[in-house]
């Protein structure tokens, strides 16, 4: 049985894995950001694992990017490998201020504009 529909939290969808649309695993998800003004979902952190292509390193993506899998409890990451690799990346949580208006800014020139899916 799938763990995914029983999930009520951000918090525990940390750690779910995360794969390509081949099912290739990229990476797990580290956190989810709530606009608290909002209550939608802004964007998903994701921490890339495969150290020999990318590093260990997070991406923030936009949530409607990614499509959730309860089948094998993970989520697809819709976004072409070559887009994510040209996409903005932090070293550590430090480096990602999820506050920070130019984030949102910057996810929206790389990835282009969406809506948050919560919308």
């Amino acid at each position: 049985m799938s763990i995914l529909p029983r999930i009520s939290s951000a918090t525990a969808l940390h750690g779910i894995p995360v794969v390509s649309p081949s099912g290739r695993k990229l990476g797990t998800m580290d956190d989810v950001v709530v606009g608290v003004a909002t209550g939608r979902v802004m964007h998903a952190v994701v921490a890339l694992d495969d150290a020999s292509e990318l590093g260990e390193r997070l991406y923030a993506v936009p949530w409607d990017a990614l499509t959730f899998d309860p089948a094998y409890d993970r989520c697809v990451l819709n976004v072409p490998i070559e887009t994510l690799r040209a996409a903005p990346a932090f070293p550590s949580r430090d480096a990602l201020n999820d506050a920070d208006p130019r984030l949102r800014r910057m996810l929206n020139q790389h990835f282009g504009e969406y809506r948050p899916a919560a919308a």
